[in-house]
């Protein structure tokens, strides 16, 4: 359903629901939209090889193939995967939940730079992540929750590791 409504979601735990891990890089990158990839039911191997290469080279997949096993990839590799199949889709918001765990910092800096260019396409990002550093980076606002309600609204040039922390333990502002 949230497809349909223009809605992506790359989730904290992308091996349990972001990829597909037994299946190929090129079914993947394909999978949030794979009607688009089909004639009278059947699956246009070309077109899905077709997204799968352009997208392997746009996002820096290192992957000796488009028939690789996710499984087989590094976990970054794996988040870029996770990404792509939603850049496929070419949806309106994006959500990512703690979308740099467990990944090096390579592929972390990799996923912010394809962040930024969503943004920059005009498209809605949304981030959820504990990692203050990251928020204050990539973001431009900010809200805090503390015991599942949001307890504060702040302008990322504003926000502090502080004030982020305060707000989250259940402070109140000074």
């Amino acid at each position: 359903m949230p497809l349909r409504q223009g809605i992506a979601l790359v989730p904290e735990e992308r091996r349990r629901e972001g990829v597909l891990v037994n299946e190929t890089v090129a079914f993947n990158l394909s999978a949030a939209n794979l009607g688009d990839f089909c004639k009278a039911s059947f699956v246009q191997r070309k077109k899905v090889n077709q997204n799968a290469e352009k997208l392997v080279s746009e996002l820096e997949i290192k992957t000796p193939s488009i028939r690789q096993s996710v499984r087989n990839l590094s976990g970054g590799n794996q988040q870029k995967v996770a990404v792509g199949k939603w850049l496929a889709a070419d949806c309106d918001v994006y959500i990512f939940d703690e979308p740099t765990k467990g990944v090096d910092v390579g592929a972390k800096q990799d996923i912010f730079r394809l962040i930024n260019d969503i943004a920059k396409r005009g498209k809605g990002v949304l981030y959820a992540s504990c990692e203050d550093s990251e928020l204050l980076s990539l973001t431009d606002r900010i809200y805090v929750m503390y015991s599942g309600q949001i307890v504060a609204e702040l302008e990322t040039k504003e926000a502090t590791d502080n004030r982020i922390m305060n707000y989250a333990v259940g402070g109140k502002e000074a």
